[in-house]
């Protein structure tokens, strides 16, 4: 979970290693229809809600995975668990 007490984006391991903590409004990603699952549980997603998800997922440059990641946190959009696993693998090459 995103905290903004503590700054920390909710992906510990990586944050550790120098993940960029998303405080601001400067990355702007065209997602907006994500809002809507903004405070869902990642094991609560349906596989459709998963899908959508994982097709913006699917857009990104590599590069942009881990702002991406950031950006979700901070808007208080939890991954679905795979979509998830997948982005830290991608952030951790």
């Amino acid at each position: 979970m995103w905290s903004n007490d503590t700054g920390c984006c909710g992906l510990h391991a990586d944050c550790e290693k120098g993940l960029r903590i998303l405080r601001d409004e400067s990355l702007y990603y065209n997602d907006e229809e994500l809002d809507a699952y903004k405070g869902i549980d990642p094991e609560d997603y349906t596989a459709e809600q998963s899908a959508e998800i994982r097709e913006v997922f699917e857009t990104l440059q590599p590069q942009e995975v881990s702002d991406w990641v950031c950006a979700m946190q901070a808007r208080g959009i939890n991954l679905p668990p795979d979509v998830r696993e997948e982005a830290l693998l991608m952030m951790s090459e």
